[in-house]
């Protein structure tokens, strides 16, 4: 993989990914916190990353009926100007919801514009993945997800916690912190260059795998796959929208313990992606998948069965090397042996995004209904009945 970092313009789509990952980091971490100052339920944090999520999923469906037929860059170009504008309406929206009463209703305005952040981002993602993916297979298209996934992934690590302390000291901090890096975003990829998809196809690459191997098997670790991802994704979800104040009005730790918990998390799934990235022992093998189905549901028995905060950190790691993988492998069995990138890499981010927009959902419906211990426990149901329907898929698919 570390011959990925001599190639300048890829290097620059690192740097855009990172500063993507970290502005949405910045808000992510605060959002929960801002809503329930401006007296916002539990439901209602759930809404704005349901706003986002569920938005994301939508147009991810538009991005990817359209963009391969565009010039990747500046589409990414438009979408990352339009997240400096969305920044700049949670700055305003913030420092007038939170210290004046000029704001009618912040916490809809939140949710508009956490919608709107799901648009600029489904203009995003899938199309930078499928440019740095397009024309690679095997490990080649293994070490080019793993050094993608690493660039937005260390955006992760650090900056929650930074973020945490920024929210305890003032709400407005952290979108300002988003507003200036979103600029960043937009300057990397501004020095980026598409010399168009060519000579992507063009390429002698040695470590492609033949379309046999692609083959076998294929579909039934795509669905696989695809039910994993959706169930993690959900969980993660609920670690996003609803650990935070679980950790603060049921448990009583503060927001920097939530902020270290988010970056454990991260470590472990960037982890994760490195060594899928680095390694191909895991093609087409489902034992993994087995493992990361148990690895998720010992994190959300933790999570409602603990009030230990090394324990929770230790549900937060677990939370975050099941991610990794079922973000990983979703990602190479969904798109190994495709042509059109970012159409396939759109279909990805719709399954994140969705199991993203479930656990948002109906974590925020069930702790008002049940208690905010209720979430963690209806998720490890989820889990098993994933887990029972990836067996089924396998005995049903693996020989066709």
């Amino acid at each position: 993989m570390r011959h990925l970092f001599k190639d300048t313009n890829l290097a620059r789509l690192g740097l855009a990914a990172f500063f993507m990952g970290s502005t949405l980091q910045f808000i992510g971490l605060a959002v929960p916190f801002v809503v329930k100052a401006m007296k916002g339920s539990d439901t209602a944090v759930g809404g704005c990353f349901l706003g986002q999520m569920g938005v994301y999923v939508f147009f991810c469906v538009m991005a990817g009926l359209i963009v391969d037929k565009f010039n990747p860059r500046k589409i990414m170009l438009v979408s990352s100007f339009a997240e400096i504008l969305v920044v700049a309406g949670f700055i305003a929206t913030v420092w007038f919801g939170t210290k004046s009463r000029l704001c009618v209703s912040p916490v809809m305005i939140l949710t508009i514009l956490m919608s709107l952040m799901g648009i600029t981002t489904a203009f995003f993602w899938p199309v930078m993945s499928g440019w740095i993916s397009t024309g690679h297979e095997g490990k080649e298209l293994s070490k080019r997800f793993g050094f993608f996934n690493i660039s937005w992934g260390l955006s992760t690590i650090i900056l929650p916690v930074i973020a945490g302390y920024l929210v305890e000291i003032n709400y407005v901090l952290p979108m300002a912190a988003a507003g200036v890096i979103s600029i960043l975003c937009f300057a990397a990829i501004l020095s980026s260059s598409y010399t168009g998809k060519s000579s992507a196809h063009k390429q002698n690459n040695p470590e492609q795998i033949n379309t046999g191997e692609i083959e076998y098997g294929k579909t039934a670790f795509i669905w696989m796959a695809r039910v994993a991802i959706l169930a993690t994704a959900a969980c993660i979800g609920l670690f996003r929208s609803q650990l935070g104040i679980f950790y603060k009005f049921q448990l009583g730790f503060t927001e920097s313990n939530y902020g270290w918990a988010m970056a454990i998390m991260c470590v472990a799934y960037v982890s994760m992606f490195y060594s899928m990235g680095s390694s191909h022992w895991w093609h087409y093998k489902k034992i993994p998948f087995v493992v990361s189905s148990l690895v998720i549901f010992i994190s959300m028995l933790i999570v409602f069965g603990s009030d230990n905060l090394p324990l929770q950190f230790l549900a937060a790691a677990l939370g975050g090397i099941s991610f990794g993988f079922a973000y990983s492998s979703h990602q190479y069995y969904g798109v190994s042996g495709g042509k059109n990138r970012s159409m396939l890499m759109s279909i990805h981010e719709i399954f994140v995004g969705g199991g993203l927009s479930i656990g948002a959902l109906f974590g925020g419906m069930l702790s008002d209904a049940f208690g905010r211990y209720s979430p963690y426990k209806y998720a490890c149901g989820f889990i098993i009945a994933a887990a029972v329907a990836q067996a089924a898929i396998w005995f049903f698919l693996r020989k066709k």
